[in-house]
């Protein structure tokens, strides 16, 4: 989807979704139709390199990110580490009701347990414990607070 030959920024709001006995969860309804292509309808996850939650994004995503390393030096060891991590994620297909199956790794690093809390990030989103981003929130506003004063 593009407007001006552009990525739109698709994954916007907050969302707050049970997570069942089984792991499953539905990812947010007004973003599946983002998420769901020809060769591949769910999510593309890992475990957040950053932050304690899920680093989540469409399939398209991929390409800026392996554009973005194309542009490296292909032997460097550094180039070898973040295409490693980067596509060592998961597939996550969705179910007939729009919901993903959150592999126990993924849950345990993020400390999510019987609640999903979606967040958008523009062209990606996070999927968090909503306690750990009740806490990553306020380190993120006090830091906004403080790049204002500075400008």
């Amino acid at each position: 989807m593009t407007i001006w030959g552009k990525l739109v920024s698709d994954f916007i709001g907050r969302f707050l979704n049970k997570v069942d006995q089984k792991g499953r969860v539905s990812v947010p309804a007004i973003w599946r139709p983002r998420l769901t292509k020809e060769n591949f309808s769910g999510i593309i996850a890992q475990s957040g390199m950053s932050e304690k939650a899920i680093d989540a994004y469409p399939k398209d995503y991929l390409d800026i990110i392996q554009n973005k390393i194309d542009q490296n030096d292909p032997l460097s060891e550094e180039t070898e580490y973040e295409t490693t991590v980067l596509f060592g994620g998961s597939m996550l297909a969705f179910d007939r009701e729009g919901r993903v199956n959150l592999p126990e790794n993924y849950k345990k690093d993020a400390d999510i347990k019987t609640e999903a809390l979606f967040v958008g990030m523009g062209r990606r989103f996070r999927i968090w414990d909503p306690n750990v981003f009740e806490d990553y929130l306020i380190k993120a506003k006090s830091h906004m607070k403080d790049r204002r004063k500075k400008v």
